[in-house]
């Protein structure tokens, strides 16, 4: 991989160091939707889902993501949290299929 890089700063061969970088990209890519979703993921994902479940109650006022997740109860917090985790596991299983 140096040795690409190397050859992508000197500008050697300038197509065939492109197609490399951008699979280097790609397969890096890939191996980070492989990984496990990291915890600042699934938070994100499950304050997005609190808020669409709560969002349509509100009428005047749309508060924000942060506000639905602090004003929810910690057990609620916890469910949102492990649907988040498993919807992330399965939309990276299906991109790894």
């Amino acid at each position: 991989m140096l040795d690409e890089a190397n050859a992508y700063e000197r500008g050697m061969d300038d197509d065939l160091t492109f197609q490399t970088v951008r699979e280097l990209a790609g397969t890096a890519y890939m191996a980070g939707r492989s990984a496990p979703p990291t915890d600042a993921e699934v938070e994100a994902v499950a304050k997005k889902l609190i808020w669409w479940d709560m969002a349509p109650a509100w009428e005047d006022v749309m508060p924000s993501e942060d506000c639905f997740w602090t004003l929810a109860e910690p057990e609620m917090r916890a469910n949102y949290l492990r649907d988040a985790r498993e919807m992330l596991e399965t939309a990276r299983k299906a991109v790894n299929e």
